[in-house]
């Protein structure tokens, strides 16, 4: 029920209860139960007769659809095509598979200090963020049903520290195929994605 009144908010800037009641067509009891703890999770305020999203709220609308999005994912490779530091991983969908270290862009990072903290943060290392190497998409299928899909982006990064890293070759069969494709690419020129800042109302 939270979702579907989020939902709401994609098109309106704020509503009225009765408003809130007429578009999705619930019970006024059930409605005033949800409402309420969305306004207790800080997710919504009420501001006399009206209902919005809190400021701290507003970064949810890209996330408020009933259609699965593709997960951006930076992976950094610190080496070359003959060595770089690899990790096993822990969690699905490759657990116990050796790939790349990465992680997720956090709400207003941009992607050199992205990759500086997901290598300090998971494996206390420090690194210098280099430059992107690659953007690729990953769709992974079971079974023949696609289960994940993944923007990645590929970085190149500088250890600060002496690291141990893997011969790639001999590492290949315990690697994730896909990594081990992006870390053997020629990628001459790199990639620049640029920082933008926009306002809205």
């Amino acid at each position: 029920m939270e979702k579907q009144i989020l939902s709401l908010f994609l098109f309106n800037n704020k509503l009225k209860f009765n408003e809130v009641e007429k578009l999705l067509g619930v019970r006024s009891n059930k409605l005033d139960y949800h409402l309420k703890k969305l306004i207790k999770e800080g997710i919504l305020e009420k501001v006399k007769e009206h209902y919005r999203l809190t400021e701290t709220a507003e970064h949810l609308i890209p996330y408020i659809s009933e259609k699965k999005s593709i997960l951006p994912v930076i992976l950094v490779k610190i080496g070359n095509e003959k060595e770089v530091f690899l990790h096993s991983r822990e969690k699905r969908p490759y657990k116990g598979k050796l790939s790349l270290p990465g992680g997720r862009i956090l709400f207003g990072e941009d992607i050199s200090d992205a990759t500086e903290r997901i290598m300090l943060e998971k494996h206390n290392i420090k690194v210098k963020f280099e430059r992107i190497e690659s953007v690729s998409l990953e769709n992974i299928y079971k079974k023949n049903k696609l289960v994940h899909s993944f923007f990645l982006i590929l970085v190149s990064a500088k250890e600060k520290q002496k690291i141990s890293k893997q011969n790639v070759e001999k590492s290949k069969k315990k690697m994730i195929e896909s990594d081990y494709k992006l870390i053997k690419q020629k990628t001459p020129s790199g990639i620049t994605i640029k920082k933008i800042k926009s306002e809205v109302e």
